[in-house]
């Protein structure tokens, strides 16, 4: 079991802006159905063949026309790797070696976001107020977890500044990027790679255009908006200066 040559896998990493780019993918119909569907695997889980269970995310993550599409976070590598283990085996002695077997006709696609302490700062205040996403209007329907149904700016008001969150955050996000390092260094993978600044600010859309290009697909002449709007406010951007004169007076530490 694996998945078609037909697939792109996204990897990422929290609040990189991920969601808005699966969004735009399955407003096209044409480009999968991604999602983060490898969330709940866990090998502790008892009683569940995961060979099947593999069988049910190439299924989900089809769309009509047979092209994959799924969404992998660096931390979910691990989980992954211990559930195929419970039915293959590992081809080399590279890391994921197994998750790279299952992949191995797919397209990579590495997202990124280049401000390290915004993504930090959005992760910290999404904990804080359990909110990770929101749509523009109340009412519009959308697939993405920890919704706010309709997006208000006070949403944030009640959070707290904290420098040791944000500079652990910073951390974590940098080792998770070495981790996609890593892993296409050692199993020979050159992916492309999509920024969220330069994504969020094209009204073009001309990611999926190269989504596009990669498997040899039309996209429908007309691009649908999106229904999923940013979250950040001045608070993200008051507490970003915060922290950078933090870790001036704290020498860096």
């Amino acid at each position: 079991m694996a998945f078609p040559a037909e697939t792109i896998v996204l990897c990422a990493t929290q609040r990189c802006g991920s969601t808005m780019i699966v969004e735009d993918m399955r407003n096209t119909g044409v480009l999968g159905q991604p999602e983060e569907w490898f969330v709940p695997w866990s090998a502790k889980k008892p009683g569940i063949n995961w060979r099947q269970a593999l069988g049910g995310v190439v299924k989900r993550s089809t769309s009509d026309n047979g092209i994959a599409a799924i969404k992998v976070m660096a931390n979910q590598l691990a989980p992954v790797e211990e559930c195929l283990a419970t039915f293959s085996d590992a081809p080399s002695d590279a890391p994921y070696s197994r998750f790279a077997q299952v992949t191995k006709t797919a397209q990579f696609v590495k997202l990124e976001r280049s401000d390290l302490v915004y993504q930090a700062i959005s992760r910290v205040i999404a904990r804080q107020t359990g909110i990770n996403h929101a749509t523009g209007q109340k009412g519009d329907a959308h697939f993405a977890g920890n919704l706010m149904d309709g997006y208000q700016s006070d949403y944030n008001a009640r959070t707290r500044y904290d420098y040791k969150m944000i500079r652990d955050e910073c951390t974590r996000i940098t080792l998770e990027n070495l981790t996609w390092s890593r892993f296409f260094e050692t199993h020979g993978i050159v992916p492309e790679v999509l920024r969220y600044e330069d994504v969020s600010q094209d009204p073009d859309m001309k990611h999926l255009d190269m989504l596009a290009s990669l498997l040899g697909v039309a996209l429908p002449e007309e691009r649908a908006q999106r229904k999923m709007v940013k979250l950040g406010n001045a608070r993200n951007t008051e507490w970003r200066e915060q922290f950078y004169t933090d870790l001036g007076d704290r020498d860096f530490a």
